[in-house]
């Protein structure tokens, strides 16, 4: 509920503080006193579109302030799904604030906390509701009936809704899978083609990890085998004693060891020599012996060389194609197959996403083919409601028609009907959709009547009705005026009005008069008492004048008012 609105520099108002109530807030004032310029300041902190012609002549900051009493989450917790999204806490009471200077630039404040203009506009629709002769809301949009005829349905639409829209997310995703899998084109097929010729050219060459290394040995060894054995040849003579006309290395040292062994038995200071001069005996033979063994068993093959030569091109050509190295051409060739095998699949995978998505389809058609059911039901219940309520209206000869149009390929969150509703407010005239109701007047009674029957179902709190009795007057006035305070039973209803049968029905009443001088003009908002009322009631009966006349007829419209009130019940 708006409890109250706080205007500081917004167009004719400087500073202006209106404190509202719940039931029928009525605002009423001379045409172009500035009836509606409070509504239009609570349509900034809805997020509706803020202009520099909006301040004030010569101020430099517009500001706005609203408070509320916050809504009951627990009844829509979207609300504080928002609030918590932007980190506004939720306590007692909700203030919205909006700020514009003079560039034009504006700052949105929501419990004291910085927040854009989208979140004011998503709060809007879940704290008022507000209509004018030209701005019906929702009501009159044929993409909202729909939503407001499940709402009249009730739980089960509900429930069936919620599902729909999980299967209906459910099978949109399958269905890019489907799509996905057999928008393979050439250009995928050719790829797999590479992708398999790579793999085959691959694995078909049976590399090893470490095959490369081993092979550049090898092949180091081949490549200079001749200087090999030459080497090993001169080096196990320079050892041995092959070379009659050469001391061997070997027996040089032999000798060496006995010369040192006799001189460390005589002084000791020889001894650690003598064991090193053995060791080296030792080593040396040793050494003859591996060279012998290195000669005799040297096989020089041309033909190994060249073998290992040619693998080692096979390896420097995949190298050059799949990577730097034997690990990563296998590596690569292991990515290779696994999506390969992922394509051999392919097809039955596709042909297991088609299986199913007909089954979720078959399912997506029961529960809509159920909600379509439950519409066309409540659709006859709801045609008899809105023409009871126009027929409180004076609008006996009102026919209404829900018109449901399902479309059986559809799939969507909210099923397969498109809704729309029709009205015939003349005779032998066919229903016509409601948005080409031409008379101001049937309008008004057509969207009062809407609101009265989704009152009930209608989470926002506050109603706002700018000028809704355009085109009436009379006992339909007065009829509009008893449903208006009907719907204020639960629901806070701020109402600007020119009917005296409306204000006089105002659990509270607000006089709006502009005044002015040479040097600006000022707008007030004054509540007024029971005496006050009289006097304003008799000037909407009598126009400029009010005379005793008017007075007395406005005292009884008062005293009638207060006797219909007491009937009146949610």
């Amino acid at each position: 509920m708006l409890r109250s609105i706080s205007i500081v520099n917004y167009t004719l108002i400087k500073e202006l503080t209106v404190d509202l109530g719940e039931g029928m807030n009525v605002i009423t004032g001379e045409t172009g006193a500035g009836k509606s310029i409070v509504i239009d300041a609570i349509s900034l902190l809805l997020g509706e579109r803020a202009s520099k012609d909006n301040l004030r002549i010569g101020a430099s900051k517009m500001v706005v302030s609203a408070l509320f009493d916050p809504p009951n989450v627990r009844e829509d917790p979207k609300v504080g799904e928002l609030l918590d999204k932007y980190g506004v806490n939720i306590s007692e009471e909700l203030i919205i604030t909006r700020e514009m200077d003079k560039r034009g630039k504006t700052v949105c404040r929501v419990n004291g906390i910085i927040v854009p203009l989208a979140l004011l506009k998503a709060l809007g629709p879940h704290l008022m509701d507000i209509h004018g002769q030209h701005e019906h809301a929702s009501l009159f949009k044929a993409e909202n009936h729909r939503i407001q005829l499940d709402a009249y349905a009730g739980k089960e639409a509900r429930e069936i809704l919620d599902e729909l829209s999980e299967m209906t997310a459910s099978l949109r995703k399958t269905a890019g899978q489907i799509r996905e899998l057999e928008s393979r084109g050439r250009e995928e097929r050719r790829a797999e083609e590479f992708d398999r010729f790579a793999l085959n050219e691959i694995r078909k060459a049976s590399l090893e990890p470490d095959e490369e290394e081993i092979l550049n040995e090898e092949k180091q060894i081949l490549s200079h085998s001749e200087q090999l054995f030459s080497e090993a040849a001169q080096a196990r003579m320079i050892l041995s004693d092959e070379d009659p006309e050469s001391p061997s290395l070997i027996d040089a040292i032999s000798d060496l060891e006995s010369r040192i062994d006799r001189l460390s038995s005589i002084d000791s200071q020889f001894a650690p020599y003598a064991q090193s001069v053995q060791s080296a005996v030792i080593e040396l033979e040793n050494l003859s012996a591996e060279l012998s063994s290195y000669v005799e068993n040297m096989d020089f093959s041309p033909a190994r060389l060249e073998e290992i030569e040619n693998r080692l091109s096979v390896i420097d050509n995949l190298k050059k194609k799949y990577g730097e190295d034997i690990p990563q051409i296998l590596s690569y060739a292991d990515g290779l197959e696994e999506k390969l095998e992922g394509l051999d699949h392919a097809d039955e995978t596709l042909e297991n996403l088609k299986k199913d998505y007909t089954k979720k389809r078959g399912e997506y058609n029961n529960r809509a083919d159920r909600l379509h059911d439950i519409r066309k039901e409540k659709a006859r219940g709801f045609k008899d409601a809105l023409e009871n309520e126009l027929k409180d209206l004076a609008m006996e000869k009102a026919r209404v028609d829900v018109r449901i149009t399902e479309d059986k390929n559809l799939i969507s969150s909210h099923g397969k009907d498109d809704v729309e509703f029709m009205i015939s407010v003349n005779p032998g005239v066919p229903p016509r959709p409601l948005r080409r109701i031409a008379s101001g007047g049937e309008i008004s009674r057509v969207m009062l009547s809407l609101k009265c029957i989704f009152g009930e179902k209608d989470h926002t709190d506050t109603m706002v009705f700018d000028e809704i009795d355009t085109g009436i007057s009379g006992r339909t006035a007065q009829s509009v005026a008893e449903k208006i305070s009907k719907l204020s039973r639960s629901h806070q209803v701020i109402c600007i009005t020119h009917l005296p049968q409306i204000a006089a029905m105002a659990d509270r009443h607000f006089l709006v008069e502009k005044s002015s001088d040479d040097q600006s003009v000022e707008v007030s908002f004054t509540p007024l008492d029971e005496e006050k009322r009289v006097s304003e009631i008799a000037r909407m009966i009598g126009g400029a004048e009010i005379t005793d006349t008017t007075k007395v007829h406005a005292k009884e419209m008062l005293e009638q008012s207060g006797q219909i009130k007491k009937t009146i019940t949610s």
